[in-house]
């Protein structure tokens, strides 16, 4: 980004700023709006107030619809939302200062007095969401909730502070920031998505930018508001974090199964100019023994830098990659996927340039002429028109060549759009009101036209930004061009967790840091070691990053410990996978989501990877341990096996190679050998770990399998679920495992299991597979017991006395 650019950007958001706040000071003496009439439909209540008219709906007993209108035209919900209105009868008991409100399973009051609408909430619904106005002042116009004292609210989407965003004015607005560190609170995925400890849900679906006062101008006060007149919001309510975010993911969609390589190690880097510079730092890698699934190619595939941009011609530069296609051939021979960058941007000079403009596919200025926006940072460009359904098909006619070659991935670059003019013009309106969910709707093109063109491939779409309900296009969004830092790794925890908790899995960053790059090692080993326990393990820098096989032979070696950790955990985290498509549970979740205590809102720097793993990153430089407040219950080390009771503070070695990583007892843990490549992992040889305690009376997990391609196993059902379940009487622990016996291809008919359980204070006397004694083994040292059998379709039942 130029300077020029940057400094636009900057002016048309302060102006912006000014607009919506510059009645900030007068707000908190505003009255509220009055309550004038209402009108009664068999499926939705409308309520004319001073301001304008709000209308409720139904879309489930927790979630309701509250939309406004000035002048009663109500919009339609975003592409965000997939869920329906429910058909829901409403049942209305009115007193002269009082409605009491029924539809379906839906109730609230609505106090005609002081203009508020009361819903209940919370685990017994002794707690209580007040929303009121003014809807419209000002220029702006949005909607008021009540916060108590003691609430405290996360959300907004990417921002390097703080989990609780109490006492923050944010700005809703994606924005690309290279080389941010902590503090930065303008970043590229915003989202209109916010969770208050009260325990509810908002949800403000604004494709334009706007505005969340969370408590700055008002201290009791939150308020969502943007310049557009019409809005939908979506307030869910409930008696857990976890089921908030499963009735979120309900109305607006989870994220389909990955294709299984890209959970795997995704390499890159900006040094990558040419064919032979890919071809020798791949075949580096692997000579180095470190498994590896993707390469990333940068803006070097089509053009050559400032010598010749090419930006728009999504072609390749013959030169430099003079053969392209046997390069991909023999890079997926060794598995190893090609995943290019793209770009919605067009320079005025490139031969694509002149047929997009003359069928009227980008952007137009006030004359209805191409938008020539003359300070962008690659030069004189337009942009494409992704709401026009003809731009984006032509746009996907010049990807087939490059898909059908063997491109197994795309990244989807400076999609917020970075670069994008307030006066230019789409099919589908304006560029204010469609700045948000520009990513969105390319993302959503790429989709269909996989699932039209390639329904047996899963899309890998890598990108910078979105909306709500990307999650459904299939993206894996980076964190953007952070800074290589301590401070730009601290970042990278917020912005994980509020995105996955907004209906966003797979956030990632690049490990490392991608921005200026110093070669710090000990920062690339504490970085990657997050990145083990992170939806995506992707290593992408600029051009003074280093490959792993240049690093000093103790960082290889313990980077090469790190990446197997994350392959033996596969099973394990493709389980995840299969959680978050079917019932939208995030992969990474804060300590809030799972113990439902509003206290630990504020926690960023630990985290639960999955259902049974606490995961305690470093984030300081020459740390050598860190404390941890383990929550309640029994933990169990995952490297040492030491076993500790929660609910204490402690202090926890974390040499160089190691990170404190805890298994909550009563899980069971699937794994398997690595291997240089995810598809040759053999699941018909599995370790399953039981993480034994004596405190824990019974537990259960799960495990999912399939092919790692098959976009329609889950609606077919090709796939294996394992169930496990583990019954802890005295003096004997019974552990039952089991699965659907589902079908898919490649599936071994039988597998070799390797049954560990961890945590037995002393020898058993007897083991049973069925009934039978079979031999195993008791290691002392670890305290654990190793039994092997063989499982075919039937269940499997193991018995320790």
């Amino acid at each position: 980004m130029t300077p020029l650019t940057s400094l636009r950007i900057r002016l048309t958001t302060l102006l912006f700023l000014i607009l919506l706040s510059c009645t900030s000071v007068m707000r908190a003496q505003e009255s509220n709006s009055s309550f004038i009439n209402y009108y009664q439909f068999p499926n939705n209540l409308i309520i004319k107030t001073s301001d304008g008219f709000l209308r409720l709906r139904s879309y489930s007993a927790g979630t309701i619809e509250v939309s406004f209108a000035a002048d009663s035209n109500f919009i339609a919900p975003s592409d965000a939302v997939i869920a329906k209105a429910l058909d829901a009868q409403v049942i209305l008991r009115n007193s002269p200062d009082k409605m009491d409100v029924r539809m379906g399973d839906t109730y609230f009051s609505v106090n005609k007095v002081d203009f508020e609408i009361r819903i209940s909430t919370g685990p017994s619904m002794g707690e209580e969401v007040v929303i009121n106005g003014p809807f419209a002042t000002g220029g702006a116009y949005g909607v008021n909730f009540r916060l108590d004292a003691r609430d405290k609210v996360i959300g907004g989407g990417a921002r390097a502070i703080d989990m609780n965003r109490r006492g923050k004015r944010l700005l809703l607005s994606n924005e690309a920031n290279w080389g941010y560190e902590w503090g930065a609170e303008r970043l590229n995925y915003s989202l209109p998505v916010f969770f208050v400890s009260k325990m509810y849900m908002v949800f403000f679906d604004s494709p334009q930018k706007a505005v969340a006062d969370i408590g700055q101008s008002v201290k009791n006060r939150f308020r969502i508001e943007s310049p557009k007149s019409s809005f939908n919001l979506y307030l869910i309510t409930g008696a857990s974090y976890s089921g908030l975010l499963s009735e979120y993911s309900r109305v607006t969609g989870t994220q389909p199964l990955p294709p299984l390589w890209a959970l795997g190690y995704i390499n890159g880097s900006e040094r990558y100019h040419t064919q032979s510079d890919v071809t020798t730092a791949t075949d580096s890698i692997q000579l180095a023994k470190f498994p590896l699934d993707g390469v990333l190619l940068d803006n070097a595939w089509y053009g050559k830098g400032s010598e010749n941009l090419r930006m728009g011609s999504l072609t390749w530069d013959e030169e430099n990659w003079p053969r392209h296609s046997l390069m991909v051939s023999n890079l997926k021979q060794k598995n190893i996927n090609t995943v290019l960058i793209t770009q919605p941007y067009f320079l005025t000079s490139e031969a694509n340039y002149d047929d997009a403009a003359g069928q009227g596919f980008f952007a137009t200025d006030s004359t209805g002429s191409p938008y020539v926006i003359s300070d962008f940072w690659f030069g004189q460009a337009s942009i494409l028109d992704v709401f026009n359904k003809d731009a984006t098909n032509w746009y996907m006619q010049k990807l087939k060549p490059l898909a059908d070659e063997g491109i197994a991935g795309w990244w989807s670059d400076l999609g917020e759009p970075e670069a994008h003019p307030g006066d230019l013009t789409y099919q589908a309106g304006d560029s204010r009101s469609l700045h948000n969910i520009y990513g969105h709707t390319w993302a959503k093109a790429l989709s269909e036209y996989y699932a039209k063109s390639y329904p047996k491939v899963r899309l890998f779409n890598l990108t910078r930004s979105g909306y709500a309900g990307s999650q459904r296009y299939s993206v894996f969004p980076r964190t953007g061009e952070v800074k290589s830092s301590w401070s730009g790794l601290r970042a990278q925890l917020p912005i994980m967790l509020t995105l996955s908790m907004s209906g966003i899995p797979y956030v990632h960053s690049d490990i490392g840091g991608f921005a200026e790059n110093s070669r710090n090692e000990e920062l690339l080993i504490r970085w990657a070691q997050l990145g083990v326990f992170s939806p995506i393990f992707r290593m992408y820098g600029d051009k003074n990053s280093p490959d792993l096989y240049q690093c000093s032979q103790e960082t290889q070696k313990i980077m090469r410990e790190l990446i197997n950790l994350r392959y033996s955990l596969m099973p394990y985290i493709y389980t995840m996978a299969y959680q978050q498509a079917t019932s939208g549970k995030p992969l990474v979740r804060p300590l809030m989501y799972v113990h439902d205590d509003h206290y630990l809102m504020d926690i960023y720097d630990m985290y639960y990877f999955g259902d049974n793993m606490l995961v305690a990153p470093i984030l300081d430089p020459g740390a050598t341990s860190r404390r941890v407040e383990l929550p309640f219950g029994q933990w169990i080390n995952y490297y040492t096996g030491e076993v500790y009771s929660g609910g204490r503070s402690l202090e926890i070695p974390a040499p160089l190679n190691t990170i404190p990583v805890f298994v909550k007892a009563g899980s069971f843990i699937p794994t398997v050998k690595p291997q240089t490549s995810l598809p040759m992992i053999n699941t018909e040889n599995m370790t399953i770990t039981y993480f034994h305690d004596n405190e824990v009376a019974s537990a259960e997990g799960e495990l999912y399998l399939d092919d790692g391609s098959n976009p329609r196993a889950l609606k077919d059902n090709n796939y294996q679920l394992f169930t496990f379940k583990a019954q802890n009487k005295e003096k004997e622990l019974s552990i039952d495992i089991s699965h659907n016996n589902g079908v898919y291809l490649y599936r071994p008919g039988r597998r070799e299991i390797e049954l560990i359980v961890k945590n037995l204070s002393e020898r058993p006397t007897t083991v049973r597979v069925d009934g039978k004694n079979t031999n195993f083994r008791y290691i002392t040292k670890t305290r654990e017991v190793q039994v092997k059998f063989t499982m075919g379709t039937e269940p499997v039942n193991v018995k320790i006395k």
